[in-house]
C-alpha cells in the first residue's frame, strides 16, 4: 500500500481551513456481532449517501477498513500486523495480553490506548465517516452529530452464516461466533471502561428479520431526521 494514510489525510485535510473547526461534522459508527454483514452494510450505506438525489457538493462519505488502520499504525510506529489483530478482534486474548503485546513498541499501556484512541477521534472529527467496529463506538460515545449503529441477529443464524461463507463445519463457527463475540466486547470495554450495553447504540438492527438495503435505508432516514445530512 502507497502511503494510504497520508493521501487520505491529504485529501480530507485540503478541504476545510474555512470551516468551522468547533463545529462536529457527521459520523457514524457500526458495532455487530460476529456473522452480521456490517462491511457490506458499510459499503451500501456509503454508496447511497454519495449517490443520493440533490447531495450538495461537499466531501464524499467513506467508510474506514482495515488497510486505513493499517497504514495509521505505520505513521504512528506502531507494527501495522499488530495493531490490525488488535482490531480485527478475531483472535484476541484477555486485554492485558493485547497490551502486553505492545511492549516493545511502547512503555505504557495508557500510551497504547491513547494512540488508538486519538486515530478514530482524528477520523470522527473529520466527519463524514462510517466506522465499523474497532471500538470505536466507546471512543466516540456522547460526541454530537453521530450515529451508533448496532447489527445482531439470532446465535443460529449467525453460525449457519459463517459456515456458508467461511467453509467451515458447524463446530468451529459456533467457537468463533462464541469466541468473536467475547473479544469484540473486550474492545469496547477496554476504551469504554465498563462492560457495554444497548444503551450505548441509538438503533439495533437485527439483520435475520430487516434485508441489508432496510437497514440501509432506515439508517439515512434517521440522519436526515437528526439533520446529519
Amino acid at each position: 500500500m502507497d502511503n494510504l494514510l497520508l493521501k487520505y489525510m491529504e485529501t480530507r485535510f485540503q478541504e476545510p481551513l474555512k470551516q468551522d473547526v468547533k463545529k462536529q461534522y457527521p459520523f457514524i459508527t457500526i458495532s455487530r456481532e460476529f456473522g452480521c454483514p456490517s462491511k457490506l452494510i458499510a459499503k451500501l450505506l456509503t454508496d447511497e449517501l454519495n449517490g443520493r438525489p440533490g447531495k450538495k457538493e461537499g466531501p464524499k462519505w467513506e467508510y474506514i477498513n482495515k488497510e486505513v488502520m493499517a497504514e495509521a499504525a505505520k505513521e504512528l510506529d506502531l507494527d501495522p500486523k499488530k495493531i490490525q489483530h488488535l482490531f480485527r478482534a478475531d483472535q484476541l486474548g484477555i486485554v492485558d495480553d493485547i497490551l502486553a503485546s505492545f511492549s516493545q513498541n511502547y512503555k505504557s499501556t495508557h500510551q497504547i490506548r491513547k494512540t488508538i484512541h486519538d486515530v478514530i477521534k482524528a477520523f470522527s472529527e473529520r466527519g463524514n465517516i462510517i466506522m465499523v467496529g474497532r471500538g470505536s463506538v466507546a471512543i466516540t460515545l456522547g460526541k454530537h452529530n453521530s450515529l451508533h449503529v448496532r447489527l445482531q441477529a439470532p446465535f443460529d443464524w449467525r453460525v449457519d452464516r459463517i459456515c456458508e461463507h467461511e467453509g467451515v463445519p458447524k463446530p468451529k463457527a459456533i467457537q468463533l461466533v462464541l469466541d468473536i463475540d467475547k473479544k469484540r466486547a473486550g474492545l469496547i470495554e477496554l476504551f469504554l471502561g465498563r462492560k457495554p450495553d444497548p444503551t450505548l447504540y441509538d438503533v439495533i438492527f437485527n439483520c435475520k428479520t430487516i434485508p441489508n438495503e432496510e437497514i440501509v435505508h432506515s439508517i439515512i432516514k434517521l440522519m436526515e431526521f437528526r439533520k446529519m445530512i
